[in-house]
């Protein structure tokens, strides 16, 4: 499960599962590019990996603008020369309901859930294409396969089309051994539910067969797995994190 001397950038890399995953790959030997809007959230965990030993560097801005993930890639290769790695992780979500969904609010969840996913990869494929490497990972969502009761439907279109994406890129990819693979998330322990009420977060926790939420590091895990050579004869797949809440 080794990462040492790959470089891997990292979308929504300064919170919740973009910084799990951050400091999982940094404690398997890989140096990071993290991407998020939060400049002050990226210092803060640029810092605590390093102090770990790793190397690291940040970049602030907006994933939804084409032209930020040129500067990604570019930035990257000053710093690092390589991309092995890319871990789409940067998202938003809303909840209003359809018929009250502004059109500003429905094309900014689409923007940068799945326009910014599209920006990124289009950036670092060229460059995985030459080299006849690499690994790109989607976050998508469970709720990309079921309705939820009060997400915002741009939310489900945006992570449904990140899967559709991946089968896409990973087809077309698959000659020149890039692997791209989606991991499709149920309820995490992260900020979401842990701004509910005890009452409703046990509710929550019945609804799946687990009996409990899953944790920031367990999807880490399947993302470590899904960019190291262990999983190098696996492209095209929805890995599916869920308690058992959806078996597909």
């Amino acid at each position: 499960m080794s990462l040492k001397n790959k470089i891997a950038i990292i979308t929504g890399g300064s919170r919740g599962l973009g910084k799990a995953i951050a400091l999982k790959f940094a404690s398997h030997g890989a140096s990071l590019v993290l991407v998020a809007t939060n400049q002050e959230r990226l210092n803060q965990l640029a810092d605590e990996i390093r102090n770990r030993g790793a190397k690291v560097e940040i970049i602030a801005g907006d994933i939804a603008k084409p032209e930020f993930s040129e500067e990604i890639v570019k930035a990257t290769l000053e710093h690092f020369g390589q991309i092995d790695i890319l871990v789409n992780c940067a998202g938003v979500i809303t909840r209003t309901p359809v018929e009250q969904l502004s059109l500003e609010e429905w094309y900014r969840v689409i923007d940068v859930n799945l326009h910014g996913t599209f920006h990124a990869c289009r950036a670092v494929l060229p460059l995985m294409r030459t080299q006849a490497s690499g690994k790109i990972i989607n976050m998508a969502s469970q709720m990309a396969k079921m309705p939820h009761p009060s997400a915002s439907p741009n939310y489900e279109v945006s992570k449904a089309g990140q899967i559709a994406l991946t089968r896409h890129l990973a087809y077309h990819y698959a000659q020149y051994n890039i692997c791209v693979n989606a991991i499709a998330p149920g309820s995490i322990n992260t900020d979401m539910p842990k701004s509910m009420s005890p009452e409703e977060q046990e509710s929550l926790r019945r609804a799946i067969p687990l009996r409990r939420l899953g944790e920031p590091d367990e999807v880490a895990d399947c993302a470590l797995f899904l960019a190291t050579s262990m999983s190098n004869y696996i492209t095209g797949t929805t890995i599916d994190i869920n308690g058992g809440t959806l078996m597909d």
